[in-house]
């Protein structure tokens, strides 16, 4: 959990921007209506399913599976709407204008975070099992950054994608103080783990501290300070249920 003095520092939209984006799963801090949020459903449906199966946590590689597929069934969703609305989803791909690919982000803090995650992804294979609370949410939290970076290092084109870049940071600097929680957490339960973990807080430290220093700071006109214990959530939510996504 981050601290409360970093939690005064997020802000959350005061206008309404979707939320899926700028996500971090934290789910008990969010005011979204759980019962029409489909990342929570789908979170807590993959969660039991695991459950049952015996599978246990899944590894880094799961996750980053399961949000690409997720991604895809999100996809043909929204096509099943454009063909309720009488349109053919494959003839309007068809005669769109071909748009140039995004280009990737060449910032140099997303690569760090790329490396970031491969270091943690090492150390948890290798030290997380007598640790599984703490291995779950640094399995969680280390798919979160370099993406979420990435999107944030992009260039703005107007005031919304200002405010996403904002929130996709914040989203970054979330997981990288519960990660150095969890870390924490490990060290003070195997003191012996110190020397394993030392480059890996430094390095989340000097990424916490350009975040707060080029998104955390910066003004924005559409967001607004998150205040108590609440985390942020979006003015109204118009998520399809799960029972929409599961075909």
């Amino acid at each position: 959990m981050p601290k409360k003095n970093e939690v005064s520092a997020y802000r959350r939209p005061s206008v309404y921007l979707p939320p899926y984006n700028y996500c971090d799963r934290c789910c008990e801090r969010c005011t979204i209506d759980k019962s029409r949020c489909l990342l929570y459903q789908t979170e807590m449906d993959e969660r039991l399913h695991r459950e049952i199966d015996g599978l246990g946590d899944p590894t880094p590689e799961e996750m980053v599976d399961r949000i690409v597929e997720d991604a895809r069934k999100a996809l043909r969703m929204v096509e099943d709407q454009v063909r309720e609305m009488g349109l053919d989803p494959e003839v309007m791909k068809r005669e769109a204008a071909e748009a140039p690919p995004r280009a990737k982000s060449a910032d140099p803090i997303v690569e760090e975070a790329t490396l970031l995650a491969r270091g943690l992804a090492a150390f948890v294979r290798e030290h997380g099992a007598p640790h599984p609370a703490e291995a779950q949410l640094l399995r969680r939290g280390l798919t979160m950054v370099a993406p979420k970076l990435g999107r944030a290092t992009m260039e703005p084109g107007d005031e919304v994608q200002e405010a996403d870049a904002i929130l996709q940071a914040q989203v970054a600097h979330r997981s990288l103080a519960a990660m150095a929680g969890a870390l924490e957490s490990m060290r003070r339960r195997d003191a012996s783990l110190g020397d394993a973990m030392l480059d890996l807080l430094t390095l989340m430290k000097r990424l916490r501290g350009e975040i707060e220093e080029r998104w955390l700071s910066k003004p924005c006109a559409l967001l607004e300070p998150v205040t108590g214990e609440v985390w942020w959530g979006p003015l109204r939510d118009i998520t399809p249920t799960l029972r929409n996504f599961r075909r």
